[in-house]
């Protein structure tokens, strides 16, 4: 039976979801179903599978002799028409363009995997398959040989764009006739002449540490480097570039590289902590970064340069008031009491805004406290307060449920503020230098157009 070129693509249609439906979600009734419906809509690959996924589910379940009859009489039906309407459609692609030519041996794939599940299930008693195997072998060498030539024109074209086009042919040729001719020797010519060169400096940022508990800061530059690279290679073919460090202009142009990129500049990390608690009760942590580091890109075939300034920066600081100390008393007037160091409300405003600060580029943030700075530096809340009202003096109890979180927080939280220990302080410091150097049009455009 004849069909029209129009009608193959539907017919070899081959759903992956046909091989992966959960057996125990749909019934023996659905899955044939489905066949029926498959079949009407010309998917005979599909109709099969699901035929014979509903013969095998219910014969597993001892489902009644009508279900299993139901499922094995269209596949004792159909399955040679199956097999009939795809070699026959097969057959046609042989017999057409090129382009379908080479198309035809996916024909016979499915032909043949369709028949090597039949073959394989417990459907084979009944069901005579079909070896197909030899006639895929044929048309896969002409699907080969169709596009041996194909990538051999493209080659003789001696563009970029011609190689990473023949280079994916030549590829596709090994994927279903390995080592077919000298694909591999002409793989290797592709890469060869189809690869860019890219080259980076081997100068690194200028990484300074005013002050506080910051190590391993080197290297700022090759982690830019890295993200800069990811960028170039999602808008390229990273398979057909080649990332080389050099020392200067000269040197990339003699690696053959069309940019040599660099990134300059300084970047400072300051941590500090101002501790006056025993002056005036107060103690300030203060952390911060900042910077003007630069993106230098240099495309060599026209000495055309691009130059980004990133203006990067970091600015926090949290200042606490131990009020017993500062103010030289251990006791409270009852509003005081009241509304603030005995109320949770209070006390989580404090550590909310506290807590904000971290999270933010820029911020401070002041906490007043009932406690005190133990030795070894470990604030210590009280547990009562001396407070005067209406009633007299009264030494009144402070729950833990008040300054719990805050003691916590205070203790260990910002116990690491000052190694930034509550950040990854290197990929933030590149993550912000790179993201201003690919908000200028001019960086992108270089980065993303290698060729000009």
């Amino acid at each position: 039976m004849k069909r029209n070129l129009k009608e193959i693509k539907k017919i070899i249609i081959f759903p992956a979801v046909a091989l992966l439906l959960l057996a125990g979600c749909v019934s023996a009734t659905k899955m044939l179903d489905r066949a029926e419906d498959a079949w009407a809509a010309g998917q005979y690959v599909e109709a099969i599978n699901q035929a014979l996924s509903s013969y095998e589910k219910a014969v597993d379940k001892n489902k009644e002799p009508a279900e299993i009859d139901a499922a094995k009489n269209f596949l004792e039906e159909k399955f040679p028409k199956a097999n009939e309407y795809l070699l026959d459609a097969a057959e046609k692609q042989l017999d057409g363009t090129d382009s379908e030519k080479a198309m035809a041996w996916e024909t016979f794939q499915t032909l043949v995997n369709m028949n090597l599940r039949v073959r394989n299930s417990i459907a084979s008693p009944f069901i005579s398959t079909e070896d197909y195997s030899d006639q895929l072998r044929r048309a896969k060498e002409v699907a080969a040989q169709i596009k041996y030539v194909k990538a051999l024109e493209l080659m003789g074209q001696a563009k970029r764009s011609s190689y990473i086009e023949a280079a994916g042919i030549l590829k596709e040729i090994d994927s279903f006739v390995p080592d077919y001719r000298d694909i591999h020797s002409l793989l290797e010519a592709c890469y060869e002449a189809g690869t860019l060169v890219v080259a980076f400096s081997d100068r690194d940022i200028y990484f300074s540490v005013h002050s506080g508990e910051i190590s391993d800061t080197s290297g700022f530059g090759d982690d830019a480097h890295a993200v800069i690279r990811t960028f170039i290679e999602a808008n390229d073919y990273p398979d057909f570039l080649d990332f080389v460090t050099a020392g200067s202009i000269k040197s990339a142009e003699d690696a053959g590289a069309v940019l040599f990129i660099e990134v300059q500049g300084e970047v400072w990390v300051s941590a500090d902590t101002s501790d006056t608690y025993l002056n005036d009760g107060s103690i300030s942590w203060e952390r911060s970064y900042g910077g003007t580091p630069t993106l230098l890109i240099t495309r060599l075939a026209d000495t055309r340069n691009e130059v980004a300034p990133a203006s990067i920066g970091l600015d926090q600081s949290i200042a606490i008031e131990f009020f017993p100390v500062k103010y030289d008393t251990n006791s409270l007037t009852e509003d005081m009491y009241n509304q603030q160091f005995n109320s949770i409300t209070w006390m989580s405003s404090q550590l909310s805004e506290a807590r904000g600060v971290l999270n933010d580029k820029d911020g401070s943030a002041d906490m007043i406290i009932w406690a005190e700075m133990q030795y070894g530096g470990v604030v210590e809340f009280l547990e009562s307060a001396l407070v005067t009202g209406a009633e007299g003096p009264q030494n009144l109890p402070i729950g833990p449920e008040v300054y719990g979180e805050t003691q916590e927080f205070i203790n260990q939280t910002l116990s690491r503020f000052l190694n930034f220990s509550d950040m990854d302080l290197r990929s933030r410091i590149v993550d912000e230098m790179t993201d201003e150097f690919f908000s200028d049009s001019g960086v992108k455009e270089l980065l993303s157009e290698l060729e000009g």
